[in-house]
């Protein structure tokens, strides 16, 4: 059911319901390859698209967390763009920045996937298939690349979510504060998301319960665009560094959200990969710079 609500959500964004009084503009998708390019309006092979992001210094990647195409796409992604010479950093979102100890060590081979998946709790941790993941996560230990956390941790959710003020540190609490919850046209993407509470706590209004449900979805874009910003400082050391910003494509679509929050805190360029249907023949005019056509029937099981 998770997926197929998240699936659900990929074809709304991309497809939508168009409006009499603000027609949309499109790409009409017609490839046999399994690139688009937005930004020249073509298909593109894997060659070409590799040299289209050997232009940038940071990359962000939609993930769909139900698909192996997706999830091979990015670690082929990661392969080839080492075979030009590149190292590749990548964030990813089931991370945070506590963990990247852990994630250093990992990622230097330093034990197996089999102690990885216990040491960092996995399936406690999250819904998705780890196998499903191995294929990026192998490709960046075979091309030395690092692996690093971005995300909130699930108690500082909780903290922003019950507006417990008391209990955050001041680091939480500044952070809190200076959310922007004020990003008209992001709030009007998810406007069919925070139009009905989902579950309101004792005394709270409707309105009260969506603006705390969208307040935790900024929190969440937020601090993945800060430590996305942070990271780029620290790890672009040379022209041969990537850095790599892999999360859900919805916290990406449109430009509105992680790499939203990343570009009010670096001026480095950076391009946006979204996954897309193959059967979705048309995509907005702003959804993304690049899309990667994948099959949905394969994903892991």
């Amino acid at each position: 059911m998770k997926y197929l609500f998240r699936l659900i959500v990929a074809i709304f964004l991309f497809t939508g319901c168009t409006s009499t009084q603000t027609p949309k503009i499109v790409h009409k998708i017609d490839c046999k390859e399994n690139i688009y390019s937005l930004k020249s309006a073509e298909c593109l092979n894997e060659n070409s698209f590799i040299k289209q992001l050997e232009q940038y210094p940071v990359i962000f990647i939609g993930d769909n967390h139900g698909s192996d195409m997706v999830h091979n796409f990015l670690a082929d992604t990661i392969i080839k763009l080492s075979e030009q010479g590149y190292r590749i950093h990548l964030a990813n979102e089931w991370f945070t920045p506590n963990d990247n100890i852990l994630l250093a060590k990992y990622s230097a081979k330093k034990f197996d996937n089999k102690t990885f998946i216990e040491k960092f709790n996995w399936k406690k941790r999250l819904n998705s298939k780890f196998e499903s993941y191995v294929p990026i996560y192998n490709a960046i230990r075979d091309t030395n690349g690092m692996l690093y956390g971005i995300n909130l941790s699930k108690k500082q959710r909780r903290l922003i979510s019950n507006t417990t003020l008391a209990h955050m540190s001041e680091n939480e609490f500044d952070f809190y504060n200076s959310l922007d919850v004020d990003v008209y046209a992001h709030r009007a993407m998810l406007s069919s998301f925070f139009n009905t509470c989902h579950k309101a706590k004792r005394g709270e209004s409707e309105q009260e319960c969506i603006e705390r449900m969208y307040r935790v979805q900024v929190a969440w874009d937020a601090k993945m665009g800060r430590e996305s910003a942070k990271l780029a400082k620290e790890v672009l050391r040379t022209s041969k560094d990537k850095l790599i910003v892999f999360v859900g494509a919805l916290h990406m679509a449109y430009g509105l959200g992680v790499n939203l929050r990343f570009a009010r805190e670096s001026n480095l360029p950076f391009v946006n990969v979204i996954p897309l249907l193959w059967n979705v023949n048309s995509v907005e005019v702003g959804g993304a710079d690049f899309v990667y056509l994948y099959q949905a029937h394969k994903k892991h099981h």
